[in-house]
């Protein structure tokens, strides 16, 4: 086994710097295979306290000599970066150490959580919400085992709608006929133009996807192209958007508020049960005098003006977390965690009080290994 070892001194996740640190008898002329400095060549044995510039491959790094046996690599801090420096000197015949931090996990995903709100949720967890939640459960499933199941509902729902999409966005599909206006329509919610606005029908012919945050919560808006019988690119574009579909957690249907031929999803469009539906009348400002119930539950608004834009994301965001919790629930915030609790809130659906019991204590398992 090698005595040099290789090991990540930074928290894991992206940032601007990380470090890399290499220790052991080797550290030194490992260090000199594979980094070239700026200017002199390294002296042949290590100056404590120096600092280099240079490279190591094609990435620039700051490299800092702590002991005789202990250099320091200053590289970028992206993922892929750091991955690739520390396999350079594995590659080398060090070994990789890795010190045991229990709430690396849950460290990272704060790290990755695109809005505020979501890290929020992240923090309350990793401050006991969700273990002091599960320990609560435990007690009431020996004294008051129904209510127990309740609070066990609870923290299943909050898992699934909210724990599922802390850190990955929900996937909202605006989709519709041609030339209704979909790509205004992403380009308003966006805030910027991010797909390509045409008044030729067929224009979109990819699906092009945008991240925003609606209410605190981060969504991945994908426009599509329009839905009609096709050939050639077009076709493939329309296939893609029918892919699209199948995976959305909503779907904003788009109908053009200037024409008298309101064209709506029919059989063809097959959605899983779980999809929502929103239904919007678009190009007000050229409208056909319709009245808010001819279409009853569709928005009106016009993506070219901006009348009503805003009532579309808080709908958005509102049929897609109707319920959120308040600061300081439990929220089931890794895969691992929201399987166990569904299980457990199954068994307690049957009854099965032990077999909830055993569910959620390996909850605080894999809370103890998921933060």
């Amino acid at each position: 086994m090698s005595d040099t070892v290789v090991s990540l001194l930074t928290a894991p996740g992206t940032g601007a710097i990380a470090t890399v640190e290499v220790h052991g008898p080797r550290a030194w002329e490992l260090v000199r295979q594979l980094f070239k400095p700026a200017g002199k060549p390294l002296p042949e044995s290590p100056e404590v306290n120096r600092f280099w510039f240079g490279t190591l491959g094609s990435d620039e790094v700051i490299l800092a000599v702590m002991l005789n046996d202990t250099i320091e690599v200053h590289c970028h801090g992206g993922r892929r970066v750091v991955r690739w420096v520390m396999d350079q000197f594995l590659a080398n015949g060090c070994i990789e150490e890795r010190t045991p931090r229990p709430l690396d996990e849950g460290f990272e995903l704060l790290q990755r959580a695109p809005t505020l709100r979501t890290a929020s949720i992240i923090l309350d967890q990793l401050n006991g919400a969700f273990a002091n939640e599960v320990r609560r459960i435990l007690a009431l499933l020996d004294t008051d085992p129904h209510t127990a199941a309740q609070a066990l509902h609870t923290l299943a729902y909050f898992g699934n709608t909210v724990g599922r999409h802390l850190v990955e966005p929900w996937k909202v599909v605006v989709a519709g006929p041609p030339n209704v206006g979909k790509s205004s329509l992403i380009n308003a919610l966006a805030g910027y133009q991010r797909s390509v606005v045409s008044e030729v029908a067929g224009t979109t012919r990819d699906a092009v996807s945008v991240r925003t945050a609606f209410d605190g919560w981060p969504i991945e808006l994908i426009d599509t192209a329009g839905l009609r019988d096709a050939e050639g690119l077009e076709a493939e574009g329309i296939a893609r958007a029918e892919r699209e579909l199948a995976e959305a957690d909503l779907v904003v249907w788009v109908l053009d508020a200037s024409s008298r031929d309101l064209i709506f999803p029919d059989e063809t469009i097959h959605l899983p049960r779980s999809t929502g539906w929103v239904l919007v009348m678009n190009k007000t400002d050229r409208s056909l005098d319709w009245l808010p119930n001819d279409i009853p539950g569709a928005i009106h608004l016009s993506a070219t003006t901006g009348e009503n834009v805003p009532h579309l994301a808080e709908w958005i965001a509102y049929r897609l977390v109707s319920n959120p919790p308040d600061l300081g629930s439990a929220v089931p915030f890794a895969p691992p965690l929201i399987e166990v609790v569904n299980s457990a809130f199954l068994s307690a659906s049957r009854s099965e009080w032990d077999r909830a019991k055993q569910h959620l204590r390996t909850t605080l398992a894999c809370e103890e290994t998921a933060v």
